[in-house]
C-alpha cells in the first residue's frame, strides 16, 4: 500500500483550501475531502461518483473506457489529521478529468440544475490552472 508522506494545505482558488499530500513515489495527489471541497461538490457525492462514473449527463464527454480509479493510501504524513489512518486520495490525472468533463458539459448545457455550480467551479478551475 502506498504512504502519504508529506501533506500540506493548498489554495488553487483563492479562499478554498484543500488537503494535499505527496506519496512515497513523489505523486502529488489530493484527498477525497480535499477533492470535493475543489470542486464545490459534496464529498459523499464525489465518493459514489467512483462506482457510478460516469453520470449519464456527463458520460458523451468522457473518453470511453474511462474509468475512476482512486488510490488507498496510508497517512504517515506528520500533522495531518488524518495520520495513522487510510484514505482515498485522487491524482491531477483524475482530477482533470472530471473538470474537464463538467466544463464541456455545461458549455453543451447538458448538467443537471443541481450540477451547475460544479460545473461553474470548474470553470473557475481551467482559468485558475491554466495561468502562465
Amino acid at each position: 500500500m502506498q504512504e502519504a508522506v508529506y501533506y500540506g494545505k493548498v489554495e488553487l482558488i483563492p479562499g478554498i483550501i484543500c488537503d494535499g499530500y505527496v506519496l512515497n513515489d513523489d505523486t502529488a495527489v489530493m484527498s477525497e475531502r480535499g477533492t470535493a471541497d475543489l470542486l464545490g461538490m459534496n464529498q459523499m457525492a464525489l465518493n459514489r461518483m467512483k462506482t457510478t462514473w460516469p453520470p449519464k449527463t456527463l458520460k458523451p464527454f468522457v473518453d470511453e473506457g474511462w474509468s475512476m480509479k482512486t488510490t488507498l493510501v496510508k497517512v504517515v504524513a506528520k500533522k495531518s489529521p488524518y495520520e495513522g489512518r487510510k484514505i482515498v486520495v485522487y491524482n491531477s490525472d483524475l482530477i482533470e478529468t472530471i473538470i474537464r468533463a463538467y466544463v464541456i458539459a455545461s458549455g453543451h448545457n447538458a448538467l443537471q440544475k443541481n450540477q451547475l455550480h460544479i460545473g461553474k467551479r470548474c470553470s473557475i478551475l481551467v482559468c485558475a490552472l491554466t495561468r502562465a
